[in-house]
């Protein structure tokens, strides 16, 4: 009978080790996984470091209507038409030119654009 108890008590102590060896191992699996779920928007991991693959685009989430979009037959629509003769007029006056940065305070209007 005591070779019986000694085996057990064996048996006992070796899966108290293994026990506590899984649970050291799944804190380990816990923390690479949570490094690996770090990029560089939900860390201070530069951009550089994401890799190549791009995330993940998201989801509309509008159910699709029953018409496709743009004009549909039957529909006349309206448009805003361009008058003749407007009843009033607004000048813009361009203060710099926009590619270089001169000044044009001194210059005349070259064109007028309705």
């Amino acid at each position: 009978m005591k070779y019986y108890e000694q085996i057990i008590s064996t048996l006992l102590a070796r899966i108290a080790e293994l026990e506590k060896r899984v649970t050291q191992q799944a804190a380990r699996i816990a923390e690479l996984e949570k490094r690996l779920n770090k990029n560089s928007s939900n860390s201070s991991k530069p951009p550089s470091s994401d890799g190549l693959r791009k995330p993940p685009r998201t989801t509309s989430l509008r159910e699709n209507g029953k018409h496709k979009s743009g004009g549909h037959k039957g529909h006349k629509g309206t448009t805003l038409k361009q008058v003749v003769h407007a009843d009033h007029g607004v000048t813009h006056k361009l203060e710099e030119c926009p590619d270089c940065g001169r000044s044009l305070a001194k210059q005349a209007a070259k064109g007028i654009i309705k």
